[in-house]
């Protein structure tokens, strides 16, 4: 059984499935109203599928590829959701609302935003997730900002 040569394409051929399914996603997004993306990306999916068959891979090496991508970006999609949960359960449970409460009888506006760093660092790192620090203790740091009037943007630009 001889081995394949791998097909390199032109970058306008690659970049062909990538650009057709933004402006799909676009269109569906700002024209239609429909913020749902789960269409034109099954549609960028068999764009990139026509292109493979175009470049000569059969459909079992599409269908390998495929299922290769799924398995690298598997362990990032299950830690979004984990921490999508947990950033939900934290809100609906009071946690968010009792850190704020908590958080603006205990710290000072001086020392707000070394504090606010600080309990982030510590919460990523129990957590092991940034996106679950700023999810949770993040979003009533902004709380305890607001309350504390400081500004979430830079200084103005002159």
């Amino acid at each position: 059984m001889e081995q394949k040569q791998p097909v390199t394409p032109m970058l306008s051929l690659a970049l062909t499935p990538v650009i057709l399914t933004l402006i799909i996603l676009g269109t569906q997004i700002f024209y239609f109203g429909v913020f749902e993306p789960h269409i034109p990306l099954a549609i960028g999916i068999a764009l990139a599928s026509f292109v493979g068959i175009y470049l000569g891979l059969n459909w079992e090496e599409i269908r390998a590829g495929i299922f290769k991508v799924i398995h690298v970006a598997l362990p990032s999609v299950s830690v979004l959701i984990v921490v999508g949960m947990m950033i939900g359960i934290w809100i609906a449970s009071g946690t968010v609302p009792t850190i704020i409460y908590y958080g603006l009888k205990t710290l000072s506006p001086e020392i707000f935003l070394a504090a606010g760093m600080v309990i982030c660092a510590v919460v990523a790192v129990s957590l092991g997730t940034s996106w679950g620090s700023v999810g949770t203790v993040g979003l009533a740091l902004m709380g305890i900002g607001d309350g504390f009037d400081i500004p979430f943007t830079g200084p103005p630009v002159r």
